[in-house]
């Protein structure tokens, strides 16, 4: 790629010399995170030549700062609260309700802040918040360690660690992939969404609780969440920031700074925006669903305690392939499509949930549940990418958390209410296979209307 003789100059503090770039494909930076970084960022492609394989290059850099960022911010709280809430019952002397009041608070501020972020991408910059909530995290991990009572910690996951999350989880880092990518970009945002923190994190925190104890366990949390700083200053929110165009955009496509992307008003009044959502809301409810009952269920059946446990860490371990696969699929036959296959499948194996069997066929059947669990959020946001953008996708992810509130949090306990009055599982799982019927239907509608209104781009493109 030639660079015109019209350049402007950025000026790199630590080399002194000037990095040149188109000044029609830089995008003014409007928050001071992102005028005092941007130099610093520039020098990794300042030796390079602008090509696509420079694109390429920064692109897959992204991608792993996306994944630390997404694993981080939601691997990092969901995977240790579970082995934490003994020991904070025992510090705090408190009983099981308020022990694990914290997760609800985070989930409840997460809800509240999501339907914001797309407006604060658009003001702050992607890099801002992503540093913005690394540092949140670790200062409610932080407080939480110097908690003495159950309100101070209650406090420090309400006020600090939720809202960091807000800003580290899904939404921004789906995003920023986004933007970089279109050709695989349904890989990209599988890569970004696979669990493996949350997978990780249980054993790593359940072995240093003996050695450190809680408050020592909360300090190492906070360190981690801290030491993603620095690395989240090579954050680039877009590639035409420094001249190149996103991998495999058309080369005559061009970028508008100025653009008014979608906002959230006119997404929920968007037939095609509600189809998509209510799908992969129902996805979670049932993915919140099986993970709180399984292992009850499989107790119910004569399935020794030791083993049923084993159950919920092959479905979580299992979404880690699951948010790859679907993101490749999401590429070949676009995400609505994957959604809606996704869903179909489900109901599939649900009903053989269904069959009484021996614990190991259980277990693959928990393993293939949870590949297509994992695979929601992929599917999710390539669909939403496509169909409305990616200057938009932040406003979409974050409305949808606030969709998706209710699902994950209602589902569970009404399957439990269901399975109280009934007496066994059957009705519950029967309810929750007629949903996922519905979410394929659902998504096959506002694939099948995306595709004839042309307001997506190809499969083969991402």
């Amino acid at each position: 790629m030639e660079i015109e003789d019209a350049r402007a100059q950025v000026v790199l503090p630590h080399r002194h010399r000037p990095l040149r770039i188109a000044p029609a494909r830089t995008r003014p930076m409007a928050h001071p995170l992102n005028v005092v970084a941007e130099p610093v960022l520039a020098a990794g492609i300042d030796a390079a030549p602008l090509s696509p394989g420079t694109v390429l290059r920064l692109g897959r850099r992204m991608i792993l700062l996306s994944a630390l960022s997404q694993n981080i911010g939601t691997g990092l709280m969901f995977g240790s609260f579970g082995t934490l809430v003994v020991d904070i019952e025992r510090k705090m002397e408190v009983e099981r309700g308020l022990s694990t009041a914290g997760a609800a608070l985070v989930i409840l501020t997460i809800g509240a802040i999501a339907p914001f972020l797309g407006v604060l991408m658009r003001k702050f910059g992607l890099r801002a918040l992503m540093m913005t909530g690394a540092l949140l995290c670790g200062s409610g991990y932080l407080a939480a360690a110097l908690a003495t009572n159950i309100v101070a910690l209650l406090l420090a996951y309400a006020l600090l660690v939720g809202p960091g999350i807000a800003m580290l989880g899904i939404a921004v880092p789906t995003s920023l992939v986004a933007n970089w990518f279109v050709l695989g970009r349904g890989k990209a945002i599988g890569i970004v969404n696979m669990p493996i923190a949350v997978a990780l994190v249980p054993p790593v925190t359940a072995a240093l609780l003996p050695w450190l104890g809680l408050s020592g366990v909360y300090l190492v949390l906070a360190g981690t969440s801290v030491l993603l700083i620095p690395g989240l200053f090579w954050v680039i929110d877009h590639p035409e920031r420094i001249g190149l165009k996103p991998h495999g955009e058309a080369p005559e496509a061009t970028f508008d700074a100025a653009a008014k992307p979608i906002g959230a008003g006119a997404l929920i009044r968007t037939g095609d925006y509600w189809l998509l959502g209510l799908a992969a809301a129902i996805l979670g409810g049932g993915g919140a669903t099986l993970a709180t009952h399984i292992m009850p269920m499989a107790i119910g059946e004569g399935t020794a305690p030791a083993l049923a446990a084993l159950l919920i860490s092959v479905l979580g371990a299992s979404g880690v392939a699951g948010s790859l696969l679907y993101g490749m699929l999401a590429d070949k036959i676009g995400g609505g499509r994957a959604l809606a296959l996704n869903a179909a499948i489900q109901a599939v194996l649900w009903c053989v949930l269904l069959v009484p069997m021996a614990f190991p066929l259980r277990l693959l059947l928990a393993a293939l549940i949870g590949i297509n669990a994992g695979g929601m959020m992929s599917t999710l946001g390539t669909a939403m990418s496509q169909r409305f953008g990616t200057a938009a996708l932040g406003s979409a992810l974050g409305l949808w958390s606030l969709m998706n509130l209710p699902f994950t949090v209602g589902m569970p306990p009404f399957a439990g209410a269901l399975y109280a009055r009934s007496g066994g599982y059957g009705i519950a799982f029967q309810v929750q296979i007629t949903l996922f019927l519905v979410a394929a239907a659902l998504a096959t509608l506002a694939a099948r209307r995306a595709a004839q209104s042309g307001l997506i781009s190809s499969p083969a493109s991402g």
